[in-house]
């Protein structure tokens, strides 16, 4: 039985601590972009900026905020781009950090820097929600009664907040690169971690019933917002 529970613990972890994310930062990536080339081809180069200037501020403070954790050095970290000179690499905003190649540490790092903007933007979606519109972390309970028990005004402000964050969400080839690069180290490390955790708890269905679905929830907003926003600025293109 003990087998059992280690083996769900193991599968339950890695769903939701690498492959959920993986799978949800591309998907999210990439329908981010799309929506960014339509809102430049609508609204010019800088569009993407003045839509998501937040979600690019929290971007470039993710990416320098896990380099710091893994000991990489910031050679210059810039959160915004004047948004009236044009930059010759196209870039709202960015961050030179470099590192020991020989350094396990700093290379199991470069896994959570890679996907540092999809954490940091997905964690600031998750609070946003809890602050201003918790019921909807209760909408199997609640149902369609989610949207008549939050002032229309609070809805407006978190509308707003998870739609400017999410038009940041994109990753570059950069930060894809960062992400194989620690991928292995990370898989042995959430391994080892699954193992201890398994022999520990009696139940691993609670792993699910809590973060599970905290972040499930977090990701179908990001994904919903995702779609409608690319809906949206197709429309408009």
């Amino acid at each position: 039985m003990s087998g059992v529970i280690v083996w769900h613990t193991v599968l339950y972890i890695f769903i939701i601590f690498l492959i959920g994310p993986l799978v949800v930062s591309y998907c999210v990536s990439a329908i981010t972009a799309k929506t960014n080339q339509h809102l430049i081809n609508r609204f010019g180069t800088r569009a993407p900026l003045l839509f998501g200037w937040l979600g690019v501020i929290v971007h470039e403070l993710s990416h320098a905020g896990m380099a710091i954790l893994f000991g990489h050095k910031i050679n210059r970290l810039v959160l915004l781009t004047n948004p009236f000179r044009s930059d010759r690499e196209q870039r709202l905003g960015y961050v030179a950090h470099s590192w020991q190649p020989k350094n396990i540490y700093q290379q199991f790092g470069n896994f959570f820097i890679g996907l540092a903007p999809v954490i940091g933007i997905t964690l600031l979606t998750g609070l946003t929600t809890q602050l201003l519109w918790p019921e909807l972390f209760a909408v199997q309970t609640i149902g369609w009664q989610v949207f008549s028990s939050v002032p229309w005004w609070q809805l407006v402000i978190w509308l707003y907040i998870v739609v400017n964050l999410n038009l940041a969400m994109n990753l570059s080839r950069s930060d894809w690169s960062n992400v194989w690069q620690g991928l292995a180290y990370y898989s042995v490390v959430l391994l080892l971690i699954s193992l201890i955790v398994g022999v520990l708890i009696s139940d691993p269905w609670l792993i699910f019933e809590t973060v599970g679905y905290w972040l499930g929830i977090v990701w179908l907003i990001d994904i919903g917002i995702g779609v409608l926003m690319l809906l949206i600025a197709h429309i408009l293109d």
